[in-house]
């Protein structure tokens, strides 16, 4: 007879719950113990203890402007086609086509498109999931496992058709963090859109200036060759009639060579503005060509539309960009934040499962669950903490990128009417060094046609005039860029309602968006 081979203790070896003398075995009552222990206090392990933003964002008002932006006049806001101030038809059209065409700015637009729809995935993962799976597989089944005849040892299909349906509750709000972060980068993109576009349509003015500048300084070097010419041609009759030498002719035709590659070098500059202005405008080489002669007039009074510093560079597209994306960074830091609490996932399916195609959508065949899915964070490496610590520092770079932003703005504002002021000293003292200069000029031609002065000097006066007008020329020319410049540190019109309406929402600590992706979601 053989022996009874059956412990003692199967009973409980085959329940290890089960009790023995009513009681629960020491290493279960243990174990119990410290797995309780440990869902309580491992989450603490994972601590974001010591991770917080170190940077500041600089208060503009709180900055000292200095007496050239404080004693600046007061004047309107730019309005969204300021170039139209310079009343000329033809930049009007090169504007216009440069919005409507040029490469980097429609490049921009489509960077708005990604991130909106980068922000329409994550509100994708904030909402149910529901999917469809429909498996069919041609298998042998196994005769050692739980197959019931006649399927054991043969083959067949393995048939299976669910609909599954997921839901992250997202707690802590992790997952609408992220949604409201991308919203933030969309806001973001549109705003450096905008600026894209300020800066271009800046590039085009200026350019267009300096076109003008140069048909201009053109005109002075054609007549100053012209001049040299007419004292060549003198010297050339004063030689004939033996009142002269070869030695002061030749003196007189050496600045002739000069004169006109000066002419030469300023078509080869009127050519490559063109060239840019085409570019700029998103046409090709040969539109430049079909450029007229810039006409220019304006004349604006120099001032601000606004002391206070906030309000002075708080309508630019960059500061706006800047803004959002601190706020993005908000965002990322507490959805950061969120990985370190535990989250539930809800997740049901129902369906049809079968060996063979017989039966698969009968009662017999239904399958079903439901139940949450918990993760629980214990251990990992440090990846949260590092991931904390990253978007932390993001945080703390979108500041300073901010605040260097800032910084950059008011300077950009306090140089243009520095520039803008010592221009309008300049002009006064350039145009009386012309009235005196033209002054002289009319006195010696006076005196050469009454027969007390050759005419020499009256050539030698003209050269001065010529010289005069091209320092007048340069001064108005860079008056107009000022202005340009000017326009752009103040944001370049682009301050209308919406503009406006952007301003208020990024200086609130949410934007209304943000707020809807975060509404409940924080812990």
């Amino acid at each position: 007879m053989l022996p009874d081979l059956t412990p003692r203790n199967a009973h409980a070896i085959a329940h290890p719950d089960a009790a023995v003398n009513g009681q629960l075995l020491p290493y279960r009552r243990l174990f119990a113990v410290l797995l309780a222990c440990s869902l309580v206090g491992l989450p603490g392990c994972v601590s974001m203890r010591g991770i917080t933003p170190q940077a500041t964002a600089v208060q503009a008002n709180q900055l000292d402007l200095g007496n050239t932006v404080i004693s600046a006049a007061s004047i309107e806001w730019p309005n969204a086609a300021w170039w139209k101030d310079y009343h000329d038809a033809q930049l009007d059209a090169l504007v216009t086509s440069t919005i409507a065409d040029n490469p980097d700015l429609k490049a921009a637009q489509a960077r708005i498109g990604l991130a909106q729809a980068y922000a329409d995935i994550m509100h994708a993962q904030t909402l149910p999931t529901l999917s469809g799976d429909t498996t069919m597989t041609r298998e042998r089944f196994t005769e050692l496992q739980f197959i019931p005849a006649p399927w054991a040892g043969h083959t067949d299909w393995n048939n299976r058709a669910t609909v599954s349906l997921a839901y992250d509750l997202d707690l802590w709000g992790k997952q609408k963090g992220i949604w409201a972060a991308a919203l933030d980068e969309t806001h973001a993109s549109a705003a450096e859109t905008q600026q894209v576009q300020l800066e271009l349509v800046n590039a085009v003015v200026r350019s267009y200036i300096r076109l003008g500048f140069e048909y201009q300084l053109r005109d002075i070097a054609e007549e100053h060759v012209r001049e040299v010419e007419h004292r060549v041609a003198i010297g050339r009759r004063a030689l004939s009639a033996g009142l002269t030498t070869e030695l002061a002719v030749t003196e007189t035709e050496v600045p002739l060579p000069m004169a006109r590659m000066k002419v030469q070098q300023i078509e080869a500059r009127i050519a490559l503005i063109q060239n840019q202005l085409a570019a700029l405008s998103g046409q090709g080489p040969g539109a430049g060509e079909h450029i007229q002669r810039p006409v220019l007039h304006y004349d604006a009074t120099i001032g601000l539309p606004d002391q206070l510093p906030v309000n002075l560079i708080g309508r630019r597209p960059d500061i706006l960009a800047s803004r959002w994306r601190i706020e993005a960074s908000r965002e990322y830091i507490a959805s950061a934040k969120a990985n370190f609490y535990p989250n539930i996932n809800l997740l049901a399916f129902a369906g049809f499962q079968a060996l063979g195609f017989g039966k698969l959508f009968s009662n017999a065949a239904a399958i079903a669950g439901v139940g949450p899915a918990i993760s629980l964070p214990i251990f990992d490496g440090g990846r949260r903490r590092a991931n904390l610590s990253a978007q932390t520092a993001s945080y703390d770079m979108a500041v300073e990128h901010y605040n260097a932003t800032v910084l950059k703005a008011l300077e950009s504002i306090s140089n243009q009417l520095v520039l803008l002021n010592a221009n309008a000293r300049e002009i006064k003292n350039a145009e009386e060094a012309l009235t005196t200069a033209e002054k002289a000029h009319a006195l010696a031609l006076r005196h050469y046609k009454a027969g007390l002065a050759n005419y020499e000097h009256v050539l030698a006066t003209h050269e001065v005039v010529l010289t005069q007008r091209e320092a007048m020329l340069q001064l108005e020319a860079d008056k107009l860029d000022a202005h340009a410049g000017l326009m752009l540190a103040l944001g370049g019109g682009l301050n209308d309602e919406k503009a406006s309406q952007a301003i208020s929402d990024a200086s609130r600590p949410h934007a209304d968006a943000t707020k809807h992706a975060r509404a409940g979601s924080t812990p």
